[in-house]
């Protein structure tokens, strides 16, 4: 038993000796001449820069910002958007009133014999001409 504790101390200790000896790694200086604070920078100019030369451009006396113009040249215009959406509306009425149709519609109601063998009890004699008809093929379902 006590063997097998100083096995497991010893074991422990080298673990520990071999984390320990990893610990001499160098890491870069971390200082403010980094890329990432280079690149915020030069972000944080452009920015400044463009909001003042839009400033400048709004200011000239232009009724709508250059880029506005460019948005509404590349958008649908308003009368072809309003022709899309009344032909979608109309063939959405047009489902909802069939819809409307065909939720009411019933089956034809069936009507079935409650007694079929009342047509073999008919008397074959004294029948007057079209009172009744030939029934030897009539097949009677039984659903």
């Amino acid at each position: 038993m006590a063997s097998r504790l100083i096995l497991k101390n010893q074991l422990l200790t080298r673990q520990v000796r071999s984390y320990a000896s990893k610990a001499t790694e160098t890491f870069p200086e971390e200082s403010f001449s980094g890329k990432a604070w280079r690149n915020g920078l030069i972000a944080i100019v452009a920015g400044a820069i463009w909001y003042r030369a839009d400033q400048h451009i709004t200011h000239s006396g232009d009724d709508k910002h250059p880029f506005t113009r460019w948005i509404e040249y590349h958008m649908n215009q308003s009368g072809e958007n309003d022709r899309v959406n009344q032909a979608n509306l109309d063939s959405a009425s047009a489902a909802a009133e069939y819809r409307l149709f065909y939720q009411e519609a019933e089956r034809a109601p069936i009507h079935r014999m409650r007694y079929p063998e009342s047509f073999e009890r008919a008397s074959a004699r004294a029948l007057t001409t079209g009172v009744n008809c030939e029934l030897s093929d009539v097949k009677i379902r039984s659903d």
